[in-house]
């Protein structure tokens, strides 16, 4: 089962700062493993102990060494260059079953390697395949598991990496655990998340009686699964892990880490204060959901690499991909209107589609708002009146990708179709400087008096100040980074600005 957050980094992406280890690999040697027991190497210490290469080209595996992990990697080779990684010889006797799991990640420069997991019962004999596996996936680990019923006292595993033009296969915590042992969870999974809750899951061989979950750093102690995780803080990546406990002092190793984030919780939009995104707050979505219905792309933020300033951007690698807000309550909104800009180059003959869509709670079916299907090559703002105003309403983007130059939307806006809030509504003249601050900012109004609320993006208000002879001054020292939205009231009028905190 693949262990996937989009927000997340898997434990290989950073190859490109990692450094090898020697390619060498010690003499071969025999491990038995006794009924109950379980053989695990997770290359920690820098070798392939009892571990052996089999190649007649260039190619090779060796340990790569991380930070704070290593793992075996078939490197960079030429196009139809093959090694075989070999295990240690494993005495399996007196056990009938046993299961066979580990990790693995790959990633492509042009062509996909290809990896093909074996076993054999003893050196004459040939090699049997368990499964073989070819993708390009630059950000994920996968886990895979095997019973074992062929069983040896010479028995060993082997990894064979044939090269496609890719980049690199890497392998990680390799385990043997036989009928009675304590196995290393695997294919962890969190699913039905909410605000505040999540079912996490994992593979159960049968003899385990309780499982430890870590999660960012703290445990429990469970004696079922899938278990239902609850009184999880809301918009909070989590990192958990899980270890089984079979009795008499058995436990087995920590499983490979996931990860997952709740939702956000219902954000409040009011005449005044209007919910608006422009993702210049983060490099990553701010509650929003990005679902990919096909293919393996869906939404990013483009930080400004290919269109200035951040943007929602739909990579043109992707089949198609939602783009889900988090719930918003409008029910106190007057007229309530969504507003956004939107770009789609074409390529060639191509132009990719950008569908809109609402829904008045998660149960609700989608409503289609709009559909773009003709090229636009310069930003376009839309604007569209948004029926059965709810306290749980959502907007979605679908983008569905034809080939052509991606899908980019940007300032993302729900609120009062009279005054949205981002508009001066009078003869009120603002100014604020220095922004972008690291510190404070002043504020400066052609009015003597005056009030001053600061909002975050979702309508909370972080601050207030008073105009006095037409100043006031903001101290941002202990806000966090990020965009804010200052609104100046007065005899005069209303207006409303743009603060950025760096």
């Amino acid at each position: 089962m693949k262990n996937k957050h989009y927000y997340s980094k898997a434990l290989f992406a950073t190859v490109m700062v990692l450094l090898f280890g020697a390619a060498t690999a010690v003499a071969q040697c025999t491990i038995p493993i006794a009924p109950g027991q379980s053989y695990f190497e997770d290359f920690q210490s820098g070798e392939m102990e009892c571990w052996t290469v089999e190649t007649t080209s260039s190619a090779t595996w060796a340990v790569m060494q991380g930070t704070n992990s290593n793992v075996a990697a078939f490197q960079n080779a030429s196009a139809g260059q093959e090694a075989r990684l070999v295990s240690p010889t494993f005495d399996l006797t007196g056990s009938n079953t046993a299961t066979f799991s580990f990790v693995y990640a790959m990633m492509a420069l042009y062509d996909n390697d290809e990896l093909t997991v074996s076993y054999r019962t003893s050196p004459s004999d040939n090699w049997h395949q368990l499964a073989t596996y070819s993708i390009n996936d630059w950000s994920n680990s996968y886990d895979a598991s095997f019973t074992l019923d062929d069983l040896s006292s010479t028995f060993q595993i082997s990894f064979l990496g044939h090269s496609n033009g890719g980049y690199y296969i890497f392998i990680d915590d390799v385990e043997i655990a036989t009928a009675g042992g304590c196995a290393r969870p695997s294919g962890l999974s969190a699913t039905e998340i909410t605000t505040n809750s999540a079912l996490l899951g994992w593979s159960a061989v049968g003899n385990e009686e309780s499982w430890t979950i870590d999660i960012n750093g703290h445990q429990t102690t469970v004696t079922s699964q899938p278990y239902l995780m609850e009184m999880l803080e809301p918009n909070t990546d989590y990192n958990f892990r899980v270890k089984a406990n079979c009795g008499d002092g058995m436990e087995s190793e920590w499983s490979q880490p996931t990860t997952f984030k709740t939702l956000c919780d219902v954000i409040v939009v009011t005449d005044d204060t209007p919910y608006f995104d422009d993702f210049e707050a983060s490099e990553e979505f701010v509650c929003w959901q990005n679902q990919i219905e096909a293919g393996e792309d869906g939404w990013v933020i483009d930080p400004g690499y290919l269109i200035l300033n951040n943007t929602a951007f739909f990579i043109w690698l992707g089949d198609a991909a939602w783009l889900i807000s988090a719930p918003l309550d409008i029910s106190a909104v007057t007229e309530p209107i969504l507003t956004f800009k939107h770009r789609q180059r074409s390529l060639g003959a191509h132009v990719d589609e950008l569908s809109v869509y609402y829904a008045t709670s998660s149960d609700d079916s989608w409503h289609l708002l709009d559909n773009f299907i003709n090229a636009y090559e310069d930003w376009v703002e839309e604007s569209y009146a948004l029926p059965s105003a709810s306290g749980t309403y959502y907007i979605a983007f679908r983008a569905k990708s034809n080939d052509a130059d991606g899908v980019y939307v940007d300032d993302v806006r729900v609120g009062n179709y009279i005054d949205d809030g981002f508009e001066e509504t009078s003869s009120l003249a603002v100014s604020v400087s220095p922004n972008p601050t690291s510190s404070s900012v002043t504020i400066e109004a052609n009015t003597a008096k005056g009030e001053v609320a600061v909002f975050d993006l979702f309508g909370r208000q972080m601050m207030s100040a008073t105009l006095l002879e037409g100043r006031a001054e903001l101290d941002l020292n202990d806000v966090a980074k990020g965009v804010y939205v200052a609104r100046i009231s007065s005899e005069a009028g209303t207006s409303t600005i743009k603060l950025v905190k760096e």
